[in-house]
């Protein structure tokens, strides 16, 4: 043998060696991500969980997990309280599996995604009014599931936020002395929101006006 050169076969051995240490490494398994998300998921690492589930789809778009996996995003960023995230998430959801059991809850956390940023009397109509349409949906057309029942619940909370809504303008009126139009709103909160809490305080505002 030569000084100073290695034999042919250890040199051949050395560079599969290198060769072996310096390829990137396979990708995670579908099952191994599959859990991993999960347990983010679960354990309230909503952002971890929007990042594992997305890994999954990207690397096994066609994955048994797929389904879940969309939801599970759409869910995470509700319950991170992104909200136009979660609408957008919810949506692209029912539109890859109009046939899933999960359409019903699907349909009523979009509805509290709207529901959620109503609580404010100050806010404008439009989250309430969103929101009752999603809880109509589900009650329509899921009647016999716990989300129907739970919609239905819902939508009395929307009316009280749009009775409150109103109540807050009828105030505002009152407050610069345009006792007309606060009446107006009064008497309007007392025609279409009858059971609501504003429509009690409503009438003692008219009763003292």
């Amino acid at each position: 043998m030569t000084a100073g050169r290695l034999p042919t076969g250890l040199l051949a051995c050395l560079l599969l060696l290198s060769a072996a240490g310096c390829s990137t490494p396979p990708p995670p398994m579908e099952t191994d991500l599959a859990v991993s998300a999960a347990q983010a998921f679960e354990s309230g690492h909503y952002i971890l969980a929007v990042q594992e589930y997305g890994r999954l789809l990207d690397q096994h778009p066609f994955s048994e997990h797929a389904e879940l996996a969309r939801l599970r995003v759409a869910h995470a960023f509700y319950l991170g309280r992104n909200y136009d995230q979660a609408v957008s998430a919810f949506e692209d959801f029912e539109r890859r599996y109009p046939a899933s059991k999960a359409i019903a809850f699907s349909q009523y956390i979009t509805g509290m995604c709207w529901l959620d940023q109503a609580s404010s009397a100050d806010r404008d109509k439009s989250s309430s009014v969103n929101a009752i349409l999603h809880f109509d949906r589900v009650i329509l057309r899921y009647a016999d599931s716990v989300w129907a029942t739970l919609a239905g619940f819902r939508k009395t909370e929307c009316y009280e936020n749009l009775a409150d809504q109103e109540l807050y303008v009828g105030d505002y009126y009152r407050r610069t002395g345009d006792t007309a139009a606060a009446n107006l709103r009064f008497h309007f909160v007392l025609d279409e929101y009858p059971q609501t809490s504003a429509a009690r305080e409503a009438r003692e505002r008219l009763a003292g006006s």
